[in-house]
């Protein structure tokens, strides 16, 4: 043992600590631009083609109001140190025909999100590159370098920033020594003036798609919990879930938490359903259960608690009820069972049913269960179609919990 436990410190040892690691690879330009390898839970690449378009979209909005206003701020530049006219075709093809080409260029590769990205990293290279051109000026500089910035880190993190950072240092490097720039920090009264639409409109926009975004990825999050929650077919609660309330209603009462009435767990089985089965299909049988989900939830309050707890057996928790409510409820719910009309056809099945109080005497949230799945059984065996209430002779005369 103790090898084992020297052999273990040593690989610990080794391998340097994750943050650690991070950073590195954060600014690390070859670790960067390297490909990251595959992990277990990557989508493989063909379901990846065609991923991104909205992205896309988001993107080209943002860059469209970007370099549109921006060009003013880095023509200023050049009017205060003046340019020969190639730079300012190239501020021109940037500022209003690079924002379409990159869009076409982006929708036309297999995986849009993939060239998005990398079309961000070439904005940050001209970027940099116009800082150049600019010979360092302040205010615009500073203008392009926090816009980018803002860009990357909204669209991939510290990653795509870094990646960004890099190309525009590489790019700004070259342009330097293309265009035989000379450091001239001064921004002059129109070069500042130029300077502030982009200053107040960018931040604007960018800031309203990244709340739309986060608007969308919350209704998706609310979207995917109550699928987690709910049962497909008769859209109840689902079991695990549904269970999950149950432990927390059993804990509540077993604190002396809940209000002056009682709650009671009311356990339903549809008789004879697999007859139903086997005699019309089981399409027929989900529309059985999807009827039945529909007759609880007309039937129930708002405030009952209705999950699906497997093939043909419901359960309820009914809140805060007094006992002769619960009992009236609970056996109204059996005979409109047996007496369905059309538009709630269970194809002759009836319901057996156990009701059963919450008790201090009860050590864990599943005897509630195993008393309420007690009681609905001895309603199957006197003969179905009935409500069965337990209680502590029916347990001591069973063997019940």
């Amino acid at each position: 043992m103790p090898s084992r436990s020297n052999n273990e410190q040593r690989a610990g040892s080794r391998s340097p600590p994750t943050l650690l690691r991070r950073l590195r690879e954060l600014v690390d330009p070859v670790a960067l631009y390297r490909q990251r390898p595959g992990r277990a839970d990557d989508m493989p690449p063909e379901a990846l083609i065609g991923k991104g378009v909205r992205f896309v979209q988001r993107i080209y909005r943002l860059r469209v109001i970007g370099l549109g206003v921006g060009f003013f701020c880095v023509a200023a530049g050049f009017m205060q140190n003046p340019v020969i006219w190639p730079l300012w075709l190239a501020l021109f093809g940037h500022g209003y025909l690079w924002p379409h080409v990159a869009r076409h260029w982006a929708l036309n590769s297999a995986i849009p999100y993939r060239a998005e990205r990398r079309n961000l990293v070439i904005d940050a290279a001209i970027g940099g590159f116009w800082i150049a051109a600019l010979n360092g000026n302040l205010i615009p500089s500073a203008v392009i370098i926090s816009m980018l910035s803002m860009d990357n880190i909204a669209a991939g993190g510290l990653r795509l920033f870094m990646r960004g950072l890099y190309a525009s240092i590489a790019a700004c490097a070259l342009g330097w020594w293309l265009l035989d720039a000379h450091f001239l920090p001064q921004s002059d009264l129109t070069t500042v003036l130029a300077c502030l639409p982009m200053m107040a409109l960018y931040p604007l926009a960018l800031g309203k798609s990244t709340y739309e975004m986060s608007k969308k990825l919350a209704e998706r999050s609310r979207e995917f919990e109550i699928v987690s929650q709910t049962d497909g077919l008769t859209r109840l609660f689902n079991r695990r879930y549904w269970e999950s309330l149950l432990i927390a209603e059993f804990e509540q009462r077993s604190q002396g938490g809940a209000g002056s009435h009682q709650a009671f767990l009311l356990l339903l089985d549809l008789d004879h359903f697999k007859s139903i089965n086997d005699t019309h299909g089981h399409l027929t049988g989900d529309e059985v259960l999807r009827n039945f989900s529909r007759l609880l939830r007309a039937a129930l309050r708002a405030d009952d608690l209705i999950g699906r707890y497997g093939g043909e057996e419901f359960v309820v928790i009914l809140r805060d009820i007094a006992p002769a409510e619960a009992l009236q409820l609970s056996q109204r719910l059996v005979e409109a069972a047996r007496s369905t009309n059309d538009e709630n056809n269970l194809y002759g099945c009836t319901v057996s049913a156990g009701l059963v109080p919450f008790s201090a005497d009860m050590e864990a949230h599943f005897v509630w269960l195993q008393r309420a799945d007690h009681a609905m059984y001895c309603a199957k065996e006197s003969g179905r179609d009935r409500l069965v209430v337990w209680d502590a002779s029916l347990a001591r005369r069973n063997g019940a919990p």
